[in-house]
């Protein structure tokens, strides 16, 4: 709106008005002291200075003034009074100010006199100045009710979260219907200041387009947080309520822009919009058509004016979604409403003709001004329908994208990051919200160039643009930012589980470690020499492992110290004084600004999702807690690493301290060990062996001492007596010196014979394992195949028998000379000793000689007891081989007939071995005897048997595979004949020749034909499938009689008939099958023959009454050629199909 609310229009400032001057006057005359004022005021003389130039219109500044400005100039410097066309020109300044009286008082006033122009500047300026502060405080209230709405809504998320329902809706819907009403009176404000060219007016609409993108992103958060819908039944009552307060704003309420409430607004835009009235009402309230039809030229000019005044220039663009669409219907049916005047503007065009003189040049004076002000209307709805159109569709995008990348944040911030959440996997396979944005990042930069495109377009609503603009580009590096965060807290939870896991995993390795070492490895002077040596051996390799151990302890305590804190992120843990965080991402609030990587302070963190921190600056605010993380150190995660190291130096200590145990145990036994062969040496041990031992004997108790020191098992007294006992035996070794060179002859000659003695009971201790071996072992039979030789068995026998014959001599010489020494040296120390090794060789000799001869009557005895197993088994098989009487008709028969041959064949060659084998010459080198020789003859007999029967078996597979495949070869060939035989003769029966069409009888014929063709064919498969049956025919004969031939050879070696059953043979059966195929194969034969002779004598009869009836037409009898060569070579081939046949 202009100053002093004067509307800019043609008429109030033309040249003829004279209005230039007047209001010229009231900014060059007194600029002086309107700056002074400015200046005081503003605090700035250049500020003001281009205020009060850009507040000059552009017209007025223009070179070359009109002749009334400087006519009312000369008159004004010449200082006479005003006359004639003076006054005038006063009267015409005075009317062109008929907008305001105001502005008519201050002209006459300054046509009377100068001094009041200066106030008249100073007082515009205020004006605009109290404007300007209206603003701010409007403002400042916008971003309180804001605050409170942000607050107000996060405790409803605070609610939500943990499970209770809101409880603040309605006082929501009330701080965001208070913030929607004070934006519009600000755009509304800003507009005036922008036509006067306030000089602060940029900074202004900034900081109002920054709480609309405020709004706007409230307003989303509302969307998300009440998309459940128990916002909007609340919502509609708190409009209900205060309907009543609110009725006086024209636009949307926050409410149901936010929840859609299109039926309201159209239901404003309906009552605004005033439809004209028709001709004919005008024409019968006028005293003549005339008049009536000038009135209704009237009546659509001022409607038209009054549609682009009230409901065009002073209509709103919209703030968001809802808004934007209802304004677009609302512009929807106004912009019919102008399309349909166009009816009313025809109709006035067409009655232009008929009006009367006296009506004439008014008439088209006001139609003309009516066409014109039409069509800049019609524009102007158009242009305006354009605009709505782009800028639904930019918002309803953007409102799409924000949704969606609010629905991300949320998902987000509401993840639980804390250790109670331990599943890191599952959420980094479902995470993709790096992948989507990615996806996405099309789409916002097309929004984004939209948004730039509009704004360099100069979009009536650049600044709702602008707004959805930047709370897209916003909420995308808010949501990009989370993305950061995500992937950070992904890093470090994993790293913090895997740490834990890792530490539990060492502590109860280490504690395993620790029971086992102390039970495995705890020893005492009781244990085992053997188990101890090998416990150490052993106990080396533990402590190796130990060893590679320390590296992952060390691991452990170094990863400690990167390890992030996840405790202080859960509601219930209590923080310490000062709890540092760090910030993963950058945050930006109107109550908090931080950055990436600054340390911020822990207040409050008794809601998850909401941390209350106190920045490096020392602002407090309400911050996600997703984007901080609680830094390194982690006190529980080196605390225990501390507890797992000092487990590691407790089993190490446990180790060294069991290990010296064992060793000092193990030396102790030994040096026991070489007392005790000290203690017990006698005459006889050999010098070396007796320096030996004694050296080994002082290195063992060397060893002890050092051993001992450490050790818990043995005490100083102890070690004492040890080393008295090895003084000792010591000792006992000298006195065996002295008293070795009196008994070392009489020694000499009893170890020789103990000697001889000796090697004779070690050859009998060979002898004797040898025979037990072979006692030991089974004797060999029929149901053993991998058992060795009988026959080689009783040749070692006897070769061990020769053996102890010999030994038996030399035991009675040795027998002898120890008796003769037993008289000459009976009270030699030696004597009891060689007496007693004497009588055990001999009782030894004995006994085995004794069992040698039982043992070798036994084998003969199983030798003949295996030649009748052998000879039941061959009778056996024989039995089995010889009941077969027929070869089976079906190939699965005689597979299976096959494979039970194959069996037999296998497990015969495992069971029965040759029987001819245990024959062996060297057998009967050693028992000659006719009996034997019989046994040996019918081993033969039952070899050669046996030999027969596996050659039988053989031949017999041999022949059923070939009869196998000769039956299959007739069955494919006899199957396929079948059955073409049955489908060709079904459909020959079904065959209906008797027709009287020529054409069909024709193409019966050619079907024939083709049939006859086919049976020709198949006769050399009917050949072939005889072929086949002749051949498994004979076959089956041959194999049938080798059968009958070795049931005749069984009966005739078991003296007994086989029992028979009477079956036909299987190429009876074949040979009847084949015949009754070609039985059906001559009756197909037979019957293709009768149709193709009646179709043939029809064909013939039936051409040769058309070839009468075309020769007496007149007709070309070349048509029915074809038929007739066809029958003479159809007749052709009938003898072929009689001979088939």
């Amino acid at each position: 709106m202009p100053f002093w609310g004067l509307k800019k229009s043609k008429n109030y400032f033309s040249p003829a008005g004279g209005f230039y001057a007047s209001v010229g006057l009231l900014y060059i005359y007194p600029v002086c002291v309107c700056l002074c004022v400015c200046v005081f005021r503003c605090g700035s003389s250049s500020v003001v200075l281009s205020f009060l130039r850009a507040s000059i219109p552009t017209t007025w500044r223009r070179n070359g003034a009109n002749s009334s400005w400087r006519c009312w100039r000369e008159k004004r410097l010449s200082g006479r009074p005003w006359r004639g066309t003076d006054t005038h020109i006063q009267n015409n300044y005075i009317k062109s100010a008929d907008a305001s009286p105001r502005i008519q008082f201050l002209i006459r006033f300054d046509f009377r006199g100068h001094e009041c122009l200066t106030s008249v500047c100073v007082f515009r300026l205020e004006l605009l100045l109290q404007r300007a502060n209206k603003i701010q405080n409007m403002a400042l209230d916008c971003e309180e009710k804001l605050t409170l709405a942000k607050n107000t809504l996060q405790a409803d998320m605070s609610r939500v979260e943990s499970g209770e329902a809101v409880q603040c809706e309605k006082e929501l819907a009330c701080y965001l219907q208070d913030c929607e009403s004070l934006i519009r009176q600000l755009n509304q404000e800003l507009k005036v200041l922008r036509d006067e060219k306030y000089y602060q007016v940029e900074q202004l609409v900034f900081r109002v387009s920054c709480l609309q993108e405020e709004l706007v992103s409230l307003r989303l958060q509302c969307s998300s947080v009440y998309r459940k819908g128990h916002f909007s039944q609340s919502l509609g009552s708190t409009l209900t309520d205060h309907s009543t307060q609110r009725s006086t704003d024209s636009g949307l309420s926050l409410g149901q822009t936010l929840l859609g409430a299109v039926g309201a607004v159209g239901a404003v835009g309906a009552a605004l919009l005033r439809r004209p009235m028709a001709r004919s009402q005008l024409v019968a309230m006028s005293s003549s058509e005339d008049e009536g039809s000038l009135r209704f030229i009237y009546e659509l000019l001022g409607w038209v004016e009054e549609t682009q005044v009230s409901l065009l220039e002073r209509a709103e663009w919209g703030a968001d979604l809802p808004s934007v669409e209802n304004n677009l219907k609302e512009h929807n049916s106004i912009h019919t409403a102008v399309e349909e005047l166009m009816s009313g503007l025809q109709e006035a065009q067409s009655y232009e003709a008929k009006v009367t003189p006296n009506f004439k040049s008014s008439y088209c004076e006001t139609l003309a001004k009516l066409e014109h002000q039409y069509c800049k209307l019609r524009e102007h709805s158009s242009w305006r329908l354009r605009s709505l159109e782009s800028l639904h569709a930019f918002v309803s995008h953007c409102t799409e994208e924000l949704i969606w990348l609010n629905e991300r944040e949320e998902e987000e911030i509401a993840f639980d990051w804390s250790d109670s959440n331990t599943n890191m996997n599952a959420k980094r396979e479902l995470y993709s919200m790096r992948l989507e944005l990615d996806e996405k990042r099309d789409v916002m930069r097309s929004l984004q160039e939209t948004a730039s495109r509009l704004c360099q377009e100069n979009h009536p609503a650049k600044q709702t643009v602008e707004a959805y603009s930047a709370a897209l580009q916003t909420q995308w590096q808010w949501v990009d930012q989370l993305c950061v965060c995500v992937e950070q807290h992904l890093k470090d939870n994993t790293a913090y589980f895997q740490f834990m896991s890792d530490a539990r995993d060492c502590e109860s390795y280490l504690r395993q470690l620790q029971e086992t070492i102390k039970r495995q490895y705890t020893c005492d002077k009781n244990s085992r020499l053997s188990k101890l040596e090998d416990l150490l051996q052993d106990s080396m390799e533990e402590k190796e492992q130990l060893i590679e151990y320390r590296s992952t302890v060390a691991s452990l305590v170094g990863r400690a110290k990167t390890v992030v804190q996840l405790r202080p992120r859960s509601a219930d843990f209590s923080l310490a004084a000062t709890t540092p965080i760090r910030a993963i991402c950058d945050y930006r609030q109107i109550e908090i600004t931080i950055s990436r990587g600054e340390e911020c302070v822990l207040e409050d963190n008794s809601q998850r999702t909401k941390w209350k921190v106190i920045s490096p600056t020392g602002n407090e605010a309400m911050v996600p807690s997703v984007c901080f993380s609680v830094p390194p150190p982690n006190q529980e995660a080196i605390d225990t690493a501390g507890r797992t190291e000092q487990l590691y130096q407790k089993v190490m200590s446990l180790w060294h301290q069991l290990h010296v145990n064992m060793k000092s145990v193990v030396s102790w036994h030994y040096l026991l060990k070489d007392i005790r062969t000290v203690s017990g040496w006698s005459l006889d041990t050999s010098p070396s062996e007796r320096q030996h031992v004694l050296d080994h004997l002082e290195t063992q108790l060397a060893d002890f001492l050092s051993d001992s020191k450490e050790s818990s098992l043995f005490t100083t007294v102890e070690r004492r007596e040890l080393e008295k006992d090895v003084q000792q035996a010591q000792q006992h070794c000298q006195d065996l010196l002295l008293n070795m060179e009196t008994v070392e002859k009489d020694e000499s000659v009893s170890r020789s014979y103990l000697s001889e003695l000796q090697n004779v009971t070690l050859r009998l201790n060979e002898a004797e394992q040898r025979l037990m071996r072979g006692i030991e072992t089974p004797p060999p039979s029929r149901l053993s195949g991998d058992s060795t030789d009988n026959a080689v068995r009783i040749a070692e026998q006897e070769k061990l028998q020769s053996e102890l014959d010999a030994l038996r001599s030399s035991v009675g010489d040795v027998s002898r000379r120890c008796v003769s020494f037993f008289e000459e040296k009976p009270t030699s120390s030696s004597v009891p000793a060689l007496r007693s090794e004497l009588s055990l060789a001999v009782e030894k000799m004995d006994k085995l000689h004794n069992l040698s001869s039982v043992y070798l009557k036994k084998l003969v005895n199983v030798l003949i007891h295996s030649l009748d197993e052998a000879e039941s088994q061959v009778r056996k098989y024989e039995s089995k081989l010889s009941e077969e009487d027929i070869v089976p008709a079906d190939t699965t028969a005689i597979q299976n007939l096959r494979d039970q041959l194959g069996v037999k064949h296998t497990l015969s060659g495992r069971i029965l071995s040759h029987p001819a084998e245990e024959t062996n010459s060297n057998l009967w080198a050693f028992y000659r005897s006719p009996e034997l020789e019989r046994y040996q003859e019918k081993a033969n007999q039952m070899a050669e048997r046996w030999s027969g029967i596996k050659r039988q078996m053989e031949t017999r597979r041999s022949d059923l595979e070939g009869l196998g495949s000769a039956l299959q070869q007739y069955r494919d060939g006899h199957s396929a004949l079948i059955k073409w035989i049955e489908e060709t003769t079904e459909r020959q029966e079904n065959t209906q020749p008797g027709q009287s069409d020529s054409k069909a009888l024709s193409e019966q014929l050619a079907q024939q034909t083709a049939l006859v063709a086919e049976i020709e064919q198949n006769q050399t498969k009917l050949d072939e499938c005889q072929t086949h049956s002749k051949q498994y025919c004979t076959s089956v004969k041959d194999y049938e009689l080798q059968l009958m031939t070795y049931r005749a050879f069984v009966e005739s070696t078991h003296k007994s008939p086989v029992k028979r059953r009477r079956m036909h043979s299987s190429s009876d059966a074949i040979t009847q099958e084949f015949m009754d195929l070609r039985t059906r194969y001559t009756a197909l034969v037979t019957l293709t023959t009768q149709h193709v002779k009646y179709i043939s004598d029809a064909l013939r009869r039936l051409e040769e009454e058309e070839v009468t009836l075309r020769l007496t037409s007149n007709d070309s009898f070349s048509v029915w050629c074809p038929p007739t060569e066809f029958l003479v070579s159809l007749r052709g081939k009938l003898p072929a199909l009689k001979g088939l046949n």
